[in-house]
């Protein structure tokens, strides 16, 4: 795959159509990968971002994975990667969606993992190797490509916040005494963050260069 091609978990995908953000927010990546597990498991049917997804799919962007469709070598990868995910991580922190899509990152050798799941990101890492890109992230490179749009998304913040019910809003928005970060602070929070990433800065350029 290229690097401007990405694997999406479920949990992202169904966060950028709710908040309206979708066209903006992935108008860098060329196609968007999707496991068959998540396809037919994760993304209810009877929802509006089904519907939405699914016209995504139609049009070509979205591609669905499948395993029989993977090359002997990328199966052996995929079998080994999803293994080790099995054994080291319990299901609390990596579910099977997260799992299998982790893995056909590996088989793939796929550039950039879309996931909001926060306890799920470190394991994914360390075994695929990849730098794991959530909403904010995406947020923060949209910004850095035109601050013109600041107002525009920090509206997208603003809906991203109201997906979650009971204020169960995710770690990363949080600040060490555990109040919900503005979205000023967001950018400052990202801007450190994609400092320390040579693949976040390469993702970045990518989105710069786009027009």
């Amino acid at each position: 795959m290229a690097r401007n091609k990405a694997i999406f978990d479920a949990d992202i995908l169904i966060n950028v159509v709710k908040t309206k953000s979708i066209e903006y927010l992935i108008s860098v990546l060329k196609q968007i990968y999707v496991s068959d597990y998540v396809w037919n498991c994760e993304i209810k049917q009877d929802t509006h971002e089904y519907f939405v997804i699914k016209r995504m799919r139609n049009s070509g962007f979205i591609k669905i994975l499948k395993f029989s469709e993977l090359t002997v070598a990328q199966q052996g990868i995929y079998k080994n990667a999803y293994k080790i995910l099995k054994i080291q991580t319990m299901s609390e922190f990596v579910n099977e969606g997260e799992r299998i899509t982790a893995a056909y990152a590996k088989a793939h050798n796929v550039a950039y993992y879309m996931s909001d799941d926060n306890k799920a990101a470190p394991h994914i890492r360390s075994v695929a190797d990849i730098e794991v890109i959530n909403y904010c992230d995406l947020l923060y490179i949209a910004y850095t490509k035109n601050e013109d749009d600041y107002e525009e998304l920090e509206k997208f913040y603003s809906n991203y916040l109201r997906t979650f019910t009971n204020g169960q809003v995710p770690k990363n928005v949080k600040s060490r005494n555990g109040m919900v970060l503005s979205f000023d602070e967001i950018l400052v929070k990202n801007c450190d963050k994609f400092e320390k990433s040579k693949q976040l800065r390469a993702l970045e350029e990518l989105f710069k260069l786009r027009n």
